[in-house]
């Protein structure tokens, strides 16, 4: 069991993103692709990009039960840290530090692995972080603007629920493993650690986790759990009520229903399967009719339901 020591209750508790996190999550969903169905189809849309990616400097980390060194994905500083600050920390980690946590990943692994890891520390910090680098730039940086718009409607919503119902009721919510008792954040594991959090406990959900948490618990690093997002209609389409398609059309309840998290117009545009165009002008109706808002940013606009949109929804979605 991982308990986590707050100072003041949901009070000593922030919720940030991180990039640099999402980047490390995928490296390991490429190494196991056929844990997590739900990507499939997102990835096939990028094989193009993926092919021929040399990323065996970060998934030699990546076996199965094995622990991965906390410096590939630094706790987040602020609530909306840039890959750039996350490339900072990781390549200022200190060395004996990276050296300590090569060594908890190589345990297990075999004399010749152990070897590759700690001959020379700071090479295998910087092989890893160029790997880290070439994923960013062909798979993550062209979705981060949707996936940061995803993660903030995350953040927002869960912000909400605490205020309203309490961190000890949503937090079982995050993950069926986590729990809260008095000012003790508990984490279901065949680790036994107690970690004092007298800054605070990250709470951080990440876009590329589905099936289980991950915790930091180094005194090095701030304390952190990382958590699967609920946001996840960046990879397929939310089913929509029939009654929805026969009232607005079958693409504009489509896009309705996935506009639950906040979505940019050619995020929206494949995951309904039209043209970029097209999804503007059906956007524009629902706009229109007050069911979304769109805010621009440049040349990208990102798009959410309104309070009638969302209400419109709610009462057609059918009653469990």
């Amino acid at each position: 069991m991982i308990r986590y020591r707050l100072g003041a209750g949901a009070a000593s508790v922030r919720w940030a993103m991180s990039p640099i996190h999402e980047v490390v999550s995928l490296a390991r969903l490429l190494t196991e692709p056929q844990r997590h169905p739900m990507f499939h189809q997102w990835l096939r849309r990028r094989r193009h990009r993926l092919s021929g990616l040399d990323l065996s400097a970060l998934t030699v980390f990546m076996a199965d039960g094995a622990y991965r060194p906390d410096f590939l994905d630094p706790s987040p500083m602020s609530s909306e840290p840039t890959i750039d600050e996350g490339m900072d920390a990781l390549l200022s980690t200190p060395t004996d530090q990276v050296h300590a946590e090569l060594v908890d990943a190589g345990v297990g692994r075999g004399a010749e692995v152990g070897r590759r890891l700690l001959d020379d520390p700071d090479r295998a910090r910087l092989e890893a972080a160029d790997a880290v680098r070439r994923l960013w730039k062909a798979a993550m940086e062209p979705e981060w603007p949707s996936m940061r718009q995803a993660l903030r409607a995350e953040m927002l919503d869960r912000a909400i629920q605490v205020n309203r119902e309490g961190l000890r009721t949503v937090l079982p919510r995050l993950h069926h493993s986590a729990a809260c008792e008095g000012d003790t954040i508990t984490v279901a594991s065949t680790v036994d650690i107690d970690v004092d959090c007298p800054e605070g406990l990250i709470l951080v959900p990440s876009l590329f986790i589905t099936d289980r948490v991950q915790c930091t618990t180094s005194d090095h690093w701030a304390p952190a759990i990382y958590y699967p997002a609920s946001g996840r209609y960046l990879w397929a389409a939310p089913p929509t009520p029939r009654s929805l398609d026969r009232l607005l059309g079958a693409t504009r309840s489509r896009i309705l229903a996935a506009l639950t998290t906040p979505l940019q117009t050619t995020v929206v545009a494949r995951l309904v399967g039209v043209t970029a165009p097209t999804a503007s002008e059906h956007l524009a109706i629902l706009r229109d009719a007050g069911l979304i808002d769109s805010s621009r940013a440049g040349r990208t606009a990102t798009h959410e339901l309104t309070k009638a949109g969302r209400a419109l929804l709610d009462a057609a979605s059918p009653r469990p």
